[in-house]
């Protein structure tokens, strides 16, 4: 993280935020933090990777890296469970999975001239975890994941989402996070999800 600077990355760009900058390190900085035993961080054609500290309270447990076409990867050893990235902060919260997500559900809020804390658990799991630790409103902006048998025909996301005892939503669309939404139908589709789980009607 201390070797990490601010900056655009192509990742931020595919994801919709051209302007967005990030704490970012080159792969030739991160081989020589890391050694090179451990390149299992950096996948081939890979030059500069976003690195998002991931925090239990105030205490960093571990890092991920999101490199140029998508690839994620967490440091080896780190703790991941409980623990989240804030990416913005306000009175109610919102926790979802993903760092692009997130983005996209804080520019939706913020559209809707709302501030709230918006914190990605990096996975669907690990939202249960870190809901447990937040207090006051708390919705869930899940994806829409295929079902599966094995969890009763819900997808993945909205089993936890549903563990959780929160208020959640996702998009209409099978495979699609509100990224993907935001993309595909622009941020007032987005909006219309977000404020209809604010006002206790599910969605889809």
């Amino acid at each position: 993280i201390a070797a990490a600077k601010p900056g655009l990355h192509p990742y931020l760009v595919a994801k919709g935020f051209r302007d967005e900058k990030a704490l970012t390190i080159a792969k030739s900085d991160l081989t020589a933090i890391v050694g090179e035993r451990n390149t299992y961080l950096i996948p081939d054609n890979a030059d500069r990777a976003i690195v998002i500290p991931a925090r239990i309270g105030a205490q960093i447990s571990s890092v991920q890296l999101i490199w140029e076409h998508g690839t994620k990867k967490f440091l080896f050893g780190g703790t991941m469970e409980g623990a989240s990235h804030r990416i913005a902060s306000g009175v109610d919260t919102w926790l979802c999975e993903g760092y692009a997500t997130g983005l996209s559900i804080t520019t939706a809020l913020h559209g809707l001239r709302m501030r709230a804390t918006v914190l990605c658990c990096f996975n669907a799991g690990n939202i249960v975890a870190v809901a447990k630790q937040v207090s006051g409103r708390v919705f869930i902006g899940a994806e829409n994941d295929k079902p599966l048998p094995q969890l009763g025909g819900l997808g993945t996301s909205e089993f936890y989402a549903r563990q959780t005892g929160y208020p959640f939503g996702m998009p209409p669309v099978v495979g699609a996070d509100f990224n993907d939404m935001h993309q595909r139908a622009g941020i007032f589709a987005v909006q219309r999800v977000l404020t209809s789980i604010m006002a206790g009607r599910r969605a889809p």
